[in-house]
């Protein structure tokens, strides 16, 4: 067996820079992802860092919220490469029943 590995690259939402936005792909921990619940966020959903800080991070939730998170909690949330995020008017369902 070679001792090479595919090229998987995990990515923390703690090193989210202002403007970007991600899709939250695992959160680590359950009592990570009851607090993010509580703050309206699941896994799958995408969020967009509206400004950092050294110790939190201001995500816009899919909701519309502005949440504030801890970087020390952010390390332990993975997620993807900066996607486009959807504004409402781009949504396929929010566009039908318009």
């Amino acid at each position: 067996m070679s001792g090479t590995y595919g090229a998987v690259r995990n990515r923390s939402l703690a090193a989210t820079r202002t403007g970007e936005a991600v899709e939250i792909q695992r959160i680590l921990f359950e009592a990570l992802r009851g607090l993010c619940a509580d703050l309206g966020v699941h896994e799958g959903d995408v969020v967009r860092c509206r400004a950092g800080t050294p110790s939190h991070l201001l995500l816009e939730t899919p909701a519309g919220r502005t949440i504030a998170l801890e970087r020390d909690w952010a390390r332990f949330i993975q997620v993807s490469s900066p996607v486009q995020a959807m504004t409402p008017a781009a949504d396929p369902a929010v566009a039908v029943r318009a």
